[in-house]
Order: C-alpha cells, then structure tokens, then sequence
C-alpha cells in the first residue's frame, strides 16, 4: 500500500481488525473502501494462510472484474482450493514476494521492501499473469514463474527451514545463564534475528508445507 500510494495509485484497504485498519490509514498505506466505491482492478489478499482461501474466494465473488492474486508464503493447496471451490479460479494468480521482515503490521511496513527481491507468481491465464507480471515489476521486485509445487519445495529449503533453525536456537538460548548471553557476538544475533517473527503464523505454513 505504501509503494503504491507512493506512485500515485489509488489503495482501498480493508481488515477484520478496526484498529490495524486505522493505523495503516494513518501510516499512509490508503484508505479504507467506502460502500459506493467502484470495483477494484487488483486484489490483493495478505492475510494468514488459513483464511486466504476464505478470503480469495469472496473476493473473486464480490468484484466480478477484479484479478485476485495472494502473497502466502504456501501456494499448491492454495491454489487447489481456490480451483476446486470457485468458478471464478481464472482470475486468480497465486503469488509470493521473496521480501519480508520479521516484525508485522502497519508500523512495519515499508515502500521499498521489494525493491530488486524475487516475487514468484504461480501462472494462470496469460492475460492476468500479464497484468499481475506488470504490476510486480511497478514496485521494482523482479517476477519469476515457479508452478505452485515447485514454489513450495524451493521455500521450504531457502525460507522455511531456515525460520525453524532460527526458532529452535533461540529457543535453546532460553536456558542459558545471563553471563553466557553476554557473550554473544553477531552471529547469534544474525542467526536468530528472524525468530521474532509470529510463531502463529509460522505454525500455519509449517502445517501447509
């Protein structure tokens, strides 16, 4: 939201939650959609994975017009899910940018997180890949074609297994005494920086993938 604000686009936003909503209104990331508005051109679903499939398929319902693509960092079942409960699946492109930090939320956010990082788009329909292909390349990140399968094996190696070391260490690091802790140098912090993310959310890609 915030890249594409910045590039003079128009954002509606919209989230379950009214305080996160209000927060990245005020962070600039768009505005919330009003009842009157028109359809959107694009959707885009960042939500958990265990509701992008709820989520995608409403969307594809409710803006007959609109491409819907997700950023879940699990695509196959996704993308099953979506063929096998909409009739609508055409226009839904499943994605996922390689760029992330490990805090969440407005107050995180930046406009230039995927700048020169991969964003893997599973292919539909050339015509909405086309669009969505286009779209990727706007924020400055680089598209790359994977199927959904091949895009869960290669996330599991280079993103997924790496979150778990990271958690599994720094849960380690629990036991150890004050003055153990204080010998840590960077490596320990390199090698756990990305444990602080939300194990909520990583128990659901675990169980995904």
């Amino acid at each position: 939201g915030l890249a594409l604000c910045e590039r003079g686009v128009e954002v509606t936003l919209e989230d379950v939650s009214p305080s996160s909503l209000s927060l990245a209104e005020d962070y600039g990331a768009g505005k919330r959609r009003g009842a009157e508005q028109a359809g959107p051109d694009l959707v885009i679903v960042a939500t958990p994975p265990d509701v992008v499939v709820d989520v995608v398929h409403r969307c594809l319902e409710t803006f007959p017009s609109a491409t819907v693509i997700d950023v879940a960092s699990v695509k196959a079942g996704i993308a099953r899910e979506v063929a096998e409960r909409s009739s609508h699946a055409s226009r839904f492109v499943p994605t996922h940018p390689m760029a992330g930090r490990e805090r969440g939320g407005a107050v995180s956010g930046r406009s230039d997180l995927f700048t020169a990082r991969p964003w893997i788009i599973c292919p539909q329909g050339s015509q909405v890949t086309a669009a969505v292909r286009a779209f990727i390349v706007s924020l400055g990140a680089l598209p790359v074609e994977m199927s959904p399968e091949d895009h869960d094996d290669a996330v599991a190696l280079m993103s997924h297994i790496p979150q778990l070391v990271a958690s599994l260490t720094a849960a380690r690091l629990q036991e150890v005494s004050e003055l153990a802790l204080g010998l840590a140098g960077a490596g320990v912090c390199d090698v756990t920086r990305i444990a602080q993310s939300d194990p909520a959310l990583w128990v659901q890609i675990f169980a995904a993938n």
